[in-house]
């Protein structure tokens, strides 16, 4: 039963990357059968897998799911317009719900769900070593084609997903999206992984070698050192991909999840003769390969932060600024998850005459969206699960499990970095990828569970 989870989890998270992002509703309809199906039939053949995680895990998951369900509970309209203190229409009608939008609040409750199921199923594949190790190499094995699909858009200019012809964002690398920036929201999350396991197989190799150097035609046959040069490898060319995808918050926060990753290996028991060998090669190689390819587009679109975080009527501070009202508003319970395109029109004093589908920043729109209690006890549970995974890789026993926590540290953080500027949480492939990554986080052992302190050990 176990493989049958660790299956179903990859092959959801693949659908729904390579299905445009999890953005087609027919395809992510499939990737939402897998999932909760998957999930129903664990919850119906209770024993078959063993739940190593207490029920403290789930509280978060199911503490947004009622929020959810609540605003789609069907309401008297004068307890309504007495609570949130807004008129409803004369209808007729003498039940109405919370959401403004019931049809869009269900979609998206389906696409909650089917992250909380990858949630819980990332933990019960953690439970074996083997299982893990195949769920990480599926998911990097999936961002090196959209790095690959992604770069050969960019250097041949065949913009096309498949068989469907691109009609945005034709000049940069987006693989299987349609956003240039929700691609590199994905490969950002990847990104850490790959090195993680770069320095993985670089620890290796340096504890396994005697305290003489080898010949270096030795060290170069060993399996170790062939190992470390291909994570080295993939790790290069997802920061490439992300890169060229000009995606500017993408790329900072590729860079912001990188100093993380070399600022923990730094901080902890890695010596730094060790450190600054593979730091300095990764750095050079990636600094060549975006030379060799041509940096001048991606200047450019850095030229203009300027234009779309200025202060004028049409920028996405704008953005900001009208969502604060609509929060102000709505501060409890929020419009209704998924209703912000709809809910924004009635404090909408930008981009007039335009559609305004996301506020470009997903700690407003969600707080708009389910409420402030709501964000407030997502958004810490995010810092717990961050918290968690240093503490993982500072003093997990194994130093496999180390490189996970290191790699789901530098994923947390450079998707949280990302969503100040963008809503990548409203992708679902997106949204689906960081749940299984919060489920493998989660599944760290607690720092009570390591015996050894962060100079000892191996």
């Amino acid at each position: 039963m176990s493989r049958l989870v660790e299956v179903l989890l990859i092959l959801g998270i693949g659908l729904a990357v390579l299905a445009f992002g999890g953005t087609e509703p027919a395809s992510f309809a499939i990737v939402e059968v897998l999932l909760l199906g998957g999930s129903a039939l664990l919850l119906a053949r209770p024993g078959t897998v063993t739940l190593s995680w207490s029920a403290k895990a789930l509280v978060v998951p199911a503490a947004i799911v009622t929020v959810i369900l609540v605003q789609l509970c069907p309401l008297p309209i004068h307890l309504l317009d007495r609570f949130t203190g807004r008129e409803s229409p004369a209808t007729g009608a003498q039940l109405t719900s919370l959401s403004i939008e019931p049809y869009s609040t269900r979609a998206h409750l389906l696409i909650v769900l089917a992250c909380v199921a990858a949630f819980c199923l990332a933990q019960i594949v953690s439970q074996d070593r083997k299982s893990k190790r195949r769920l990480i190499i599926s998911i990097i094995a999936l961002g090196c084609f959209e790095a690959f699909y992604g770069l050969f858009q960019y250097l041949t200019g065949w913009q096309t997903i498949f068989a469907y012809v691109k009609k945005y964002d034709l000049a940069e690398a987006t693989g299987t999206y349609i956003n240039r920036n929700h691609y590199a929201g994905f490969l950002e999350m990847v990104l850490p992984f790959s090195l993680a396991l770069a320095f993985y197989e670089y620890v290796n190799l340096s504890q396994n070698r005697r305290r003489r150097s080898p010949v270096i035609t030795k060290m170069i046959t060993r399996a170790s050192f062939q190992r470390l040069l291909f994570w080295l490898s993939i790790t290069i060319v997802l920061f490439t991909g992300i890169v060229f995808s000009r995606s500017r918050m993408g790329i900072i926060a590729g860079c912001a999840s990188l100093l993380v990753i070399f600022g923990l290996a730094g901080a902890s028991r890695f010596r730094i003769r060790i450190l600054i060998p593979l730091s300095a090669t990764f750095v050079i190689l990636s600094f060549s390969l975006a030379v060799w390819i041509g940096p001048g587009p991606i200047a450019e679109r850095f030229q203009s932060v300027g234009q779309e975080y200025s202060l004028g009527d049409q920028s996405r501070l704008s953005i900001w600024r009208d969502d604060l009202k609509l929060i102000h508003l709505h501060p409890w319970l929020g419009t209704g998850l998924g209703t912000f395109p709809i809910a924004f029109t009635t404090v909408q004093t930008t981009f007039l005459g335009q559609f305004v589908n996301h506020a470009h920043n997903d700690y407003l729109e969600i707080a708009s969206d389910l409420g402030i209690p709501a964000a407030l006890v997502l958004f810490p549970s995010v810092l717990f699960l961050l918290v968690r995974a240093v503490r993982s890789f500072l003093f997990a026993e194994e130093n496999f499990e180390r490189m996970v926590g290191l790699g789901c540290a530098g994923s947390i953080v450079a998707l949280m970095l990302h969503a100040m500027a963008d809503f990548n949480l409203y992708i679902p492939a997106n949204a689906l990828v960081f749940s299984t990554i919060s489920g493998l986080a989660m599944s760290a052992p607690p720092r009570s569970m390591h015996a050894r302190s962060p100079k000892s050990g191996r």
